[in-house]
């Protein structure tokens, strides 16, 4: 049991009460559509399909784009497994793509490549999954231009990008499809859920049939396809319409807490962050920071889990597990860098001021920093 865990977020059990109020003797149906509607007015009022994890919105992502078997798709390399295990449901096949060193996201020069060299093939790339790592936008627009070049639609994953913006639009609004998760440590929480957004009505009736068990709209039970129990509850919709009306308070919550590490860390020479480009601003889901000095990364880890404070750090580079080796790579070395180098510090908006500042104190002694 961490004594400051990296991303807590505390039951609200009164604000969770307050919704389940109104909704007594309604179907609980209207939980799920009022959520829609709520997360939708959030982002640019596109139609919203709320699911049970954005890991199964990623799946009906593909699944709406036609992906199947021997398909091939484009996965950041420097991510969560949950982005490259749904392209493995579908019988589809990851080609990895490494990271720029700016924002730490998917690198639009390398995805050139892979789309140049597999554009070639009988077999082409079908879809390109973009993820905003920490709440730290991709290079859209040249990622997006690299897309629209070679016919490939984006999935724009923004599970920890709830609140991060590119010219004051949505990250998760850019995409052709956009995913979010609502997970127990995420900045927007539902303790589980998510949702999928998208302006192409042909994709979103799809996602909205194959999440609801492939059931067609008869006054009998008829199915003509293999469908997926992937609707959200209504539980998890009152605690998710709970949170999305204060997101902008904990969206800067977080921001400010990494504010706060960044003035007093950034001064450390070597000491850098993901940096966001013109006209992004980034949500900091986790507050994560870069040093080039692999043994004093490992130190630091080392004493904090001793004093019972949770420190992650970066992704493992996916291309690097046993089962996921196998598949095309297109390489600069940046994932592998970041997995040594990178660390993530606690974040979430409980996060006491002395909290932070014995985090703090402890991370400049390990770096060599007084």
């Amino acid at each position: 049991m961490f004594k400051i865990p990296l991303s807590y977020n505390e039951i609200d059990a009164k604000a969770l009460y307050e919704v389940l109020l109104k909704y007594q003797n309604l179907n609980h149906e209207e939980l799920v559509l009022d959520l829609e509607k709520l997360a939708s007015s959030r982002l640019l009022n596109k139609p919203v399909v709320a699911l049970s994890s954005g890991t199964a919105a990623v799946h009906l992502a593909l699944m709406a784009l036609g992906i199947g078997s021997g398909d091939w798709v484009v996965v950041p390399t420097f991510s969560y497994v949950a982005s490259v295990n749904p392209v493995l449901y579908t019988g589809a096949k990851p080609v990895w793509v490494d990271s720029e060193p700016t924002t730490w996201n998917l690198c639009p020069v390398l995805l050139e490549q892979a789309l140049r060299k597999f554009n070639a093939r009988t077999k082409r790339i079908k879809a390109i999954i973009v993820v905003h790592n920490y709440g730290v936008p991709a290079d859209m627009a040249r990622i997006q231009e690299v897309a629209k070049q070679y016919g490939v639609p984006i999935i724009e994953d923004a599970a920890e990008a709830w609140g991060a913006s590119i010219q004051n639009e949505p990250c998760g609004t850019l995409g052709d499809i956009g995913v979010f998760s609502f997970n127990n440590n995420k900045t927007i929480t539902a303790f589980g859920g998510g949702l999928i957004t998208t302006s192409n009505s042909k994709w979103e009736k799809r996602i909205r049939l194959l999440a609801a068990q492939a059931r067609l709209p008869k006054s009998y039970y008829v199915f003509n396809e293999v469908g997926y129990n992937y609707r959200i509850s209504p539980l998890t919709a009152a605690y998710g319409l709970s949170q999305i009306q204060r997101d902008k308070e904990y969206v800067s919550s977080r921001q400010q807490v990494f504010g706060q590490y960044c003035k007093q860390l950034l001064p450390i020479e070597g000491l850098t962050s993901a940096m966001a480009l013109d006209g992004h601003i980034a949500s900091r889901w986790l507050s994560a920071f870069r040093f080039p000095k692999r043994t004093k990364v490992k130190e630091f880890v080392k004493l904090s889990d001793n004093q019972r404070i949770e420190v992650r750090i970066g992704w493992n580079p996916l291309h690097r597990m046993k089962h996921l080796s196998g598949y095309p790579t297109f390489l600069n070395g940046t994932a592998e860098a970041l997995f040594k180098e990178v660390f993530c510090l606690p974040s979430g908006q409980n996060l006491t001021q002395s909290e932070q500042e014995n985090i703090i104190i402890a991370l400049r002694h390990s770096l060599g920093y007084k």
